[in-house]
């Protein structure tokens, strides 16, 4: 099973270097703990996990976001066959995306860190004070509460602790997705970098399950 995810690991490296990314690593087997509390969507015990290093201002991020995301949630998330975990990795050039990540989290204290996921990750969303706020309204946040969150900087230590992990399994990029299977609270699997086509995921994802 290692030989075969191996080998369309280095497929994959060879077909995300045709295409211009945030990321630039190279696909390889790794391993990374995961936390009791990740924000996912899908079972927690299903077959495949995957792990995505997202950052709000990436335009590939976005991409991914747009065009292959829903299908993949459709197919694989949705049907019980992965389950989608996300890491903040706002890098360092990008100034609106390490505030948007608090922005994130601080949504999920009222529920709702998936839709301002992705409201955050919409192609048309300018990640601005006065832009966050009205997606807040819009979904009925507690506005102030949502504020005096993000302003406290509270899930800063969260994020360094995902960017530290991140370096040491060799992701400096994104997106960048680590997918593999889970025991015991240890994701084994290979790094992928790139805002690859749904059909890529997929292909990739059915070779897993068929080696079950």
């Amino acid at each position: 099973m290692r030989d075969l995810g191996l080998t369309w690991a280095l497929t994959f490296a060879v077909l995300a270097a045709s295409r211009a990314v945030c990321a630039a690593d190279e696909a390889r087997m790794v391993q990374m703990r995961l936390d009791t509390q990740e924000q996912s969507q899908g079972r927690a015990d299903a077959p495949i996990t995957v792990v995505e290093f997202t950052d709000y201002q990436c335009p590939y991020c976005r991409r991914f976001q747009a065009a292959t995301w829903p299908r993949l949630k459709r197919a694989y998330v949705d049907s019980g066959k992965v389950r989608f975990i996300i890491r903040d990795l706002p890098l360092e050039f990008h100034a609106a995306a390490r505030p948007a990540a608090e922005v994130a989290h601080c949504a999920g204290e009222q529920g709702h860190f998936w839709s301002m996921h992705e409201a955050l990750l919409a192609s048309d969303t300018k990640l601005t004070d006065d832009s966050v706020l009205r997606l807040a309204r819009a979904m009925g946040l507690d506005v102030e509460r949502l504020r005096d969150c993000a302003m406290k900087d509270k899930y800063e230590p969260a994020i360094a602790r995902n960017a530290a992990q991140a370096a040491s399994i060799g992701v400096h990029g994104t997106p960048t997705f680590i997918i593999g299977r889970t025991t015991h609270g240890e994701l084994e699997g290979v790094r992928i970098a790139g805002a690859l086509p749904y059909e890529e995921f997929a292909t990739y994802f059915d070779q897993l399950l068929a080696g079950r």
